[in-house]
């Protein structure tokens, strides 16, 4: 997978990255209400499962700013993926341990779908299952016991994350809309809220018109 590297001299946005990873160093969460009805019935009518379906749909957002794939290559240089592919969590339901398992982006909403149907089907038949994982990722989590208002992640490593991490949490019913909370989580340095905002429209986007995106 292609990685980019950035020109720190011509970076128009060096002052903010050097300021926020190496000064004031932070990251922050934002959880916005998603409005999931039209895809949540798109989802039932043509008997997909939420969980690859909605990855792909997060995935897809992920992929569409280069604020959200960056990372530093084998040699401490900042750049950015070319396309980056979702990390996302699995359930035990023997042990209630989490995994992690890996599939790669592909724009081709089916085709992404069957990659990861699969990789879950093959972790309920067998939870030693494993699939190689790669250094372009992003992590993708789903808490679909509760509803939940915010949600954030503290990171002690001694590496900071700058790919994001996008969690979502249990959906309700409010009136006739069917309403989940959404959050992603990113480096400060490499994005700001503005980008989260280009984030959340293209979910609202997906979401409201599954039928010219679920292809």
């Amino acid at each position: 997978m292609g990685f980019n590297i950035i020109n720190m001299n011509t970076w128009d946005r060096k002052e903010c990255f050097n300021h926020f990873f190496n000064n004031a160093k932070c990251t922050y969460s934002v959880t916005v209400n998603i409005d999931i009805t039209n895809l949540y019935n798109h989802i039932k009518t043509n008997k997909l499962r939420f969980y690859p379906t909605f990855t792909w749909v997060v995935s897809k957002a992920i992929n569409n700013y280069q604020e959200f794939k960056m990372a530093f290559d084998e040699e401490g240089r900042l750049g950015f993926f070319d396309e980056i592919g979702p990390s996302y969590s699995v359930l035990n339901d023997k042990t209630k341990v989490m995994s992690d398992i890996y599939t790669s982006f592909n724009p081709a909403f089916l085709s992404f779908y069957k990659d990861m149907d699969n990789a879950l089907n093959s972790y309920k038949k067998d939870t030693n299952f494993t699939t190689k994982f790669e250094n372009n990722f992003f992590i993708v989590s789903c808490l679909p016991w509760f509803n939940y208002t915010s949600f954030n992640v503290n990171n002690e490593g001694s590496s900071p994350f700058l790919f994001p991490m996008v969690t979502w949490g249990k959906f309700f019913q409010d009136g006739d809309k069917i309403i989940m909370p959404l959050t992603i989580q990113v480096h400060h340095a490499v994005a700001d809220g503005y980008h989260c905002s280009l984030f959340f429209s293209d979910i609202t986007e997906m979401s409201l018109n599954p039928e010219q995106y679920l292809k």
